[in-house]
């Protein structure tokens, strides 16, 4: 029996919206899935730094041979930070807070679409926190920079990181063009920048970006 052709629209819109669901479940699930691995990653990769601090700091027992007094082995910097270069798409930077707002989302390299999926993205080509420079930071406004709506001046924005610990003061926020990508550009002084589309509610590709900038504040927590 031949199906007319309402009827066969009809079970199409269903497979399509059977499907369409099963993506949202997807997209939805792998981020919290995320979330959740790289948040156990930074801890105990924070644990561990913490750990290799402490004993690097512990008082060390005397003793007398020549080869032990005099070694050189410590006269060196510590680890290096990882630089830019060292990073593929995805890889883990660290953990972003706006406690005032509710924003917490782990902070990954780059700005792929899988990548701001799944956490808010660091924007190639602006340095890490740890070498001072503008930090750049994008996500999307219907997930993780949702609440960046209602951010105001001063409120604080902390970051934990594999080479410490910071913390930021917003100053300002703009909103911009696309293109106007000034905003990113290095001042002089550590900061860190936000960026997400605007306005936060428009249906569509928005068209313009929203601005959050940042100065840091406190020293980095990081070893002697």
């Amino acid at each position: 029996m031949r199906l007319s052709a309402p009827r066969w629209v009809e079970r199409l819109l269903y497979v399509i919206g059977i499907v369409c669901l099963g993506i949202w479940v997807y997209a939805f699930v792998d981020t919290k899935i995320t979330q959740r691995r790289e948040e156990q990653r930074l801890e105990e990769a924070l644990r561990q730094r913490s750990a290799q601090v402490a004993a690097r700091t512990a008082p060390k027992a005397a003793t007398t041979a020549a080869a032990e007094t005099d070694a050189l082995g410590s006269f060196q910097q510590d680890e290096p930070f990882v630089a830019e270069a060292d990073l593929e798409e995805g890889a883990l930077i660290g953990r972003i807070a706006i406690p005032r707002v509710g924003v917490s989302a782990i902070v990954l390299h780059g700005i792929g679409h899988k990548t701001l999926r799944r956490g808010v993205g660091h924007i190639p080509g602006t340095p890490l926190p740890a070498h001072g420079g503008n930090f750049g930071l994008a996500g999307h406004r219907d997930s993780f920079f949702r609440e960046l709506k209602d951010i105001r001046q001063n409120d604080t924005i902390e970051l934990a990181t594999l080479d410490g610990t910071f913390e930021y003061k917003v100053e300002w926020t703009k909103i911009v063009l696309p293109e106007d990508t000034y905003v990113l550009a290095d001042e002089g002084a550590p900061a860190l920048t936000l960026v997400t589309c605007y306005p936060f509610y428009y249906v569509g590709s928005a068209p313009k970006r929203f601005i959050v900038r940042a100065r840091r504040v406190d020293a980095p927590e990081t070893g002697p």
